[in-house]
């Protein structure tokens, strides 16, 4: 997390070598990923934007593109994010999604966003202030249930919302393109001081 201009989003756009590295490293399991081919590592790594993006074509489309997965496995995904209402609509999973979703709420096409990526099951996730649409408490509903589904997994979060943030396992502070706190939540808070306790006070939780 950070303020606007910190970084952020440079980071997450380096993680799939949209942007290179000049000096340094980036290592997944220990392996560059310079040294990764770009088809392997980009389809390696989930990406759930800040804007969701939906084609035009049905339900099982949008979250299933390539035809990878059955039906049963799309249901239980839906069930888990809270979606299932969608399947009892009259076309089910072959129901309609209009240009750019606007059929659909902002946050209806961000959970079905969230939807493909917890199908695919990829170990790292990153989640680009993808809650942004959502009220407090969706909020809490989605982050439990990536808990579920990510087991296991890495989950890269850029967040706005301090409190989408707390239950995690680490927060990483960065300002002007520098990592200037690292620590859990509590460590940080507890602290008393720097940008993450200023930021912390500031949301009035």
């Amino acid at each position: 997390m950070g303020r606007t201009g910190s970084g952020k989003t440079t980071l997450c756009l380096s993680l799939f070598r949209i942007l290179e590295a000049s000096t340094g490293k980036i290592l997944i399991d220990n392996q560059d990923i310079s040294q990764i081919g770009l088809e392997l590592l980009r389809e390696s790594i989930a990406f759930i934007p800040q804007d969701p993006k939906l084609i035009d074509g049905t339900l099982r489309e949008n979250i299933d593109p390539f035809g990878e997965y059955s039906d049963d496995d799309i249901i239980f995904q839906l069930n888990l994010i809270g979606l299932a209402y969608l399947l009892d609509e009259d076309d089910g999973l072959d129901g309609v999604i209009e240009s750019e979703g606007t059929n659909f709420s902002v946050g209806e096409k961000q959970l079905i966003c969230i939807t493909r990526a917890m199908l695919r099951q990829c170990k790292i996730i990153i989640m680009d202030e993808a809650n942004s649409s959502f009220d407090y408490r969706t909020d809490l509903l989605i982050q439990k249930s990536l808990v579920k589904s990510f087991e296991g997994c890495t989950l890269i979060t850029v967040a706005h919302k301090i409190k989408t943030i707390l239950g995690y396992d680490k927060i990483c502070v960065l300002n002007d393109g520098e990592i200037v706190e690292t620590g859990s939540p509590m460590e940080l808070i507890s602290k008393k001081e720097g940008l993450f306790y200023d930021l912390y006070m500031q949301s009035k939780i």
